[in-house]
């Protein structure tokens, strides 16, 4: 208990003045060497298929034309700067251990040949003419058995292909594809997840990396039997799903963090929680969202009451705080039919920042019965309990209340450095997708800077933390993040994600 005491009041401090650490000295799980897998060279000179294991070279490219596999009790490393590219359907299925350690100056691209991306805002966009949302590829799916998927300063692009399609090769040959067998919540005529953890007990990180182009959930996160612990961080998400899908999707036995991202253009919900797939001894689908910024999402699933920014259902639980989400068909959602552990979820949100360009976002700040059972909190912006009340829930025969006059409100604009709000130039929020040349960092004397929150524990750090390492400057988590000072994914002491 006294190591645990020491280090909390250490992380608290170093949030209070950075809002980051890089190393902790210390006994405790949160650290120490994951794994050091050995340096085997691959070679980048015939295409790959099969098992494989051993280390890509740093700026080589390899071509992948069936599924490959990583075995149980073997390691995949790629080093900073290689390049994947995935032909034929292909994907990337990993029963042991995967290292992808690109850096801020070489990071690695996972994706296919002869795609450009189309980032730039059309007026009237439809999402159907563009080959983002088709899945040119199958993506990562991480079996029961493996222990650790580390992914950094790594592009994941165009994945989603269906998770039947290719092949994979044996000592006998071509034989069918059997990527679908480790996605436990797909099937073989689903398209696949770009990525899909469903350890039994592991660490999957994902952190300063990227996801561009999805069908369906860019990650989902599902246990097979234990503990999947978890830590998504300032990384980006751009063009999620395609009627339907979210960013990231974590099911039962989830346990982590999603902190310091950027979602735009998501199709549902840009982060989600259920404890669907539960079983005795699985832990409860637990995920703290704090510090995101989340932009024009929840729009192209046109069904009622899905869709936006933050949803937590099914039993499930978290911390959500200090999130910034603008012009969302929601905002921060408990789910009024598949209601998660409100007994939890109430006293455990809050300071969370909210813009809508027009009264239908605005109304959606907090979504009505039954769409949600939220009760507003004072320390939301704006204040929404000043206009509901404090115990505000609508019943189903009600209407929404009148948001008028949290559209646009002087002095609540967030100000980015580069993107209009509100949204001009004839674009609606729903033609803006990706980032391309827009900067979401904040002007200094934002109504962000200042206001967030770090009085709370990242599950992480708590007493349920996992049994074996989760920061590591190389083989685990580089940074854990702490709550910062400012609302949203970027910080203006620099700190936060760097893209």
């Amino acid at each position: 208990m006294k190591y645990k005491l020491s280090i909390y009041a250490l992380l608290i401090c170093c949030a209070f003045y950075t809002s980051s650490c890089t190393k902790f000295s210390t006994d405790n799980n949160i650290i120490s060497s994951a794994v050091t897998p050995p340096v085997v060279p691959i070679s980048d000179s015939v295409p790959l298929c099969g098992s494989i294991s051993g280390t890509m070279l740093a700026g080589k490219t390899y071509n992948i034309n069936g599924d490959i596999t990583v075995q149980a009790g073997d390691s995949l490393v790629i080093q900073p700067g290689a390049k994947l590219i995935f032909n034929n359907q292909s994907g990337l299925i990993v029963l042991g251990n995967m290292f992808s350690l690109g850096t801020k100056a070489a990071p690695i691209y996972l994706t296919v040949a002869n795609q450009l991306h189309t980032d730039n805002p059309v007026a009237n966009y439809n999402y159907k003419n563009d080959s983002a949302f088709v899945g040119h590829w199958k993506g990562i799916a991480a079996g029961p058995t493996c222990q650790y998927l580390i992914m950094k300063w790594t592009h994941v692009e165009y994945a989603g292909a269906n998770a039947g399609a290719g092949y994979t090769c044996t000592a006998a040959g071509e034989v069918a594809s059997n990527f679908y067998t480790y996605q436990s919540l797909s099937k073989a005529s689903k398209t696949s997840y770009p990525i899909f953890f469903g350890a039994t007990a592991g660490l999957f990180v994902f952190e300063d990396s990227w996801i561009y182009g999805t069908p369906d959930d860019a990650i989902r996160v599902f246990s097979n039997g234990g503990a999947a612990y978890f830590a998504i961080m300032r990384s980006t998400f751009e063009k999620c799903g395609t009627t339907g899908g979210d960013g990231v999707n974590v099911k039962a036995g989830g346990v982590g963090i999603i902190a310091y991202n950027l979602c735009i253009g998501g199709a549902t919900n840009s982060l989600k929680a259920s404890n669907k797939g539960t079983a005795p001894g699985l832990p409860t689908c637990n995920i703290d969202c704090y510090n995101n910024t989340i932009i024009n999402s929840g729009f192209r699933n046109a069904s009622s009451g899905k869709g936006g920014s933050i949803n937590y259902e099914q039993g499930s639980r978290g911390q959500a705080y200090n999130n910034l989400i603008v012009n969302c068909k929601y905002g921060l959602r408990l789910n009024g039919t598949l209601i998660p552990d409100t007994s939890y979820m109430y006293g455990n949100y809050g300071y969370n920042y909210y813009w809508a360009d027009n009264v239908s976002i605005a109304n959606g700040f907090i979504p009505f019965t039954p769409i949600s059972v939220n009760k507003p909190v004072p320390t939301d912006i704006p204040n929404m309990t000043n206009l509901l009340g404090p115990n505000y829930v609508y019943s189903p025969q009600d209407a929404p209340y009148d948001g008028t006059s949290l559209v646009q409100a002087p002095g609540t604009n967030p100000t980015f450095v580069n993107y209009p709000l509100p949204t001009t130039g004839g674009y609606a929020v729903t033609d803006i997708t990706a980032v391309g040349n827009f900067n979401f960092n904040l002007q200094p004397g934002s109504p962000c800077q200042g206001k967030g929150y770090f009085g709370f524990t990242p599950n992480l750090l708590s007493s349920a933390q996992p049994p074996f390492p989760i920061v590591d400057p190389k083989y685990g988590l580089t940074t854990l993040t702490l709550p910062g000072l400012d609302i949203g994914a970027y910080q203006l002491n620099g700190s936060g994600n760097q893209h």
